[in-house]
């Protein structure tokens, strides 16, 4: 159903958790089905235990770093018009590309190099969410002006909640596979799962968000960032409601 590239995840008893609570999520409903919400809370569980690997926000570190570069790209463009932030970040000649073409080039300048996981996921989330930037929908571009310029505050919660979704979907694809019916309840169950962390995304962070790409790039908004990452990763600890 399309997560062959799923990774397989480690085995200790959290993990174990979070994998049988994602098979009960997508199983045949009945007396040991749970809801979206306890999934992602096992997930965050079993991840803070992961051998070798930072527990928490220490886990999502260079993530938080490009949620900065997002938004600092994010706040120039809405100011100035995506060709003008675009030849102020060196990728001027992309302003009359097609977009896909101009998001990839832009992606790849936000991600870098690194081969590492964290790395893999940053690149999958930055490729969905640079979408937002369209010309038609950020400063005035090849398809005119837009009458509402993206808020770079949004896309960068956006990116949070995707990169952490991207991230469960790898290590937990397995699981959500296997016990899926067929291929429209697996979509809806991750549907469920994408749902209900940018909920928390949304929900997360009571500082006001930068203003200007200065901030974005210092201390501001490494602080906003960090709280809004650290907010949505509380809220998403609760299970929730039912489905």
């Amino acid at each position: 159903m399309g997560t062959s590239s799923a990774r397989r995840a480690p085995t200790t008893p959290l993990w174990r958790r979070a994998k049988a609570a994602a098979t009960r999520y997508l199983a045949p409903a009945g007396a040991g089905a749970v809801a979206a919400g306890e999934v992602v809370a096992r997930y965050l569980a079993a991840l803070g235990e992961t051998p070798g690997s930072a527990p928490g926000l220490a886990a999502f570190r260079f993530t938080r770093r490009v949620a900065q570069e997002l938004g600092a790209f994010g706040s120039q463009a809405a100011s100035l018009g995506l060709p003008a932030a675009l030849a102020g970040w060196g990728l001027g000649e992309l302003a009359a590309q097609p977009w896909t073409v101009t998001a990839q080039g832009l992606g790849a300048l936000l991600a870098g190099a690194g081969g590492g996981l964290e790395e893999a996921v940053v690149r999958t989330s930055l490729a969905a969410i640079l979408m937002d930037l369209q010309p038609g929908n950020c400063g005035s571009g090849p398809q005119g002006p837009a009458p509402e310029p993206v808020a770079p505050a949004r896309l960068v919660r956006d990116f949070l909640a995707g990169a952490l979704y991207v991230r469960l979907a790898l290590d937990l694809g397995e699981p959500l596979e296997a016990a899926a019916a067929d291929g429209a309840g697996w979509q809806k169950g991750l549907a469920g799962l994408r749902e209900r962390i940018a909920g928390a995304a949304r929900a997360a962070g009571a500082v006001a968000a930068p203003t200007s790409m200065a901030q974005w790039r210092g201390l501001p908004g490494w602080s906003w960032v960090t709280e809004v990452m650290g907010g949505m990763m509380q809220l998403l600890n609760e299970p929730g409601p039912a489905r």
